[in-house]
């Protein structure tokens, strides 16, 4: 995931599940920005960019 993905976040929701986990960011008008699902065990270095 590139850090610039992350630009324009002001909120992040996650749902985690048993496998994969579903990322969702909204901006600060809550629009929806990003949408992304990844595998659980990369849940920690996806933040790390952040």
């Amino acid at each position: 995931m590139a850090k610039n993905d992350f630009d324009e976040l002001m909120s992040i929701g996650i749902d985690i599940g048993k496998d994969t986990v579903h990322i969702v960011g909204f901006n600060l008008s809550g629009q929806r920005v990003l949408r992304k699902q990844i595998k659980r065990l990369a849940l920690v270095a996806t933040f790390e960019n952040v």
